[in-house]
């Protein structure tokens, strides 16, 4: 089974949109994601140093991946793992009681509590790495599919990171509804 590589590109372009930022918001406050990762109490805590810099070090070489038609599938299935262990985590924590977790996401840039919506967004960025994962039929791209490509993608990442702001905003945007009343 193949799919058309306007398909294969566009979903392997938007996740590696979003893996870089994710990692590189991560790199730019590293105890800031510890802290993150810690508040889980998932991982015994021996590890934590070592996932704090290796789940963003796997985001980024996986979104890198992505890239190379070659490496496509290894880096979308790490993809893959990365999500089912992220959502893993908030689905324990959430059936645990404890929803005050920042999911740590994206870093100290855009904090926000876990939620079923969250292990929802995952699942939708699963689909994408599956997607990602399955071989490109052989066909050669014309010019307009790399438009489509591009603008498919850019129409993707920007839809992704505005449902992203919703779901972190939502708790302020409820409240300040409700001081309204």
């Amino acid at each position: 089974m193949t799919i058309d590589p306007t398909i294969a590109w566009t979903a392997s372009l938007v996740l590696a949109a979003i893996f870089i930022a994710s990692a590189a918001m991560k790199f730019a406050d590293l105890d800031e994601f510890r802290g993150a990762l810690e508040s889980y109490r998932i991982a015994p805590s021996v590890f934590e140093p070592l996932l704090t810099l290796a789940i963003p070090l796997v985001e980024l070489f996986a979104a890198i991946g992505l890239m190379f038609t070659n490496l496509r599938a290894e880096a979308a299935i790490a993809l893959l793992v990365l999500l089912s262990i992220f959502s893993a985590a908030i689905a324990i924590n959430l059936l645990r009681g404890r929803v005050y977790i920042d999911c740590g996401c994206f870093g100290p840039a855009l904090r926000q509590k876990i939620s079923w919506w969250l292990a929802a967004r995952n699942c939708a960025l699963a689909v994408f790495a599956i997607v990602a994962a399955v071989p490109a039929s052989p066909r050669d791209l014309g010019a307009l599919d790399l438009v489509t490509i591009a603008l498919g993608a850019a129409t993707l990442a920007i839809l992704y990171a505005a449902v992203n702001y919703l779901l972190a905003n939502a708790p302020r945007l409820a409240a300040l509804e409700t001081s309204n009343a």
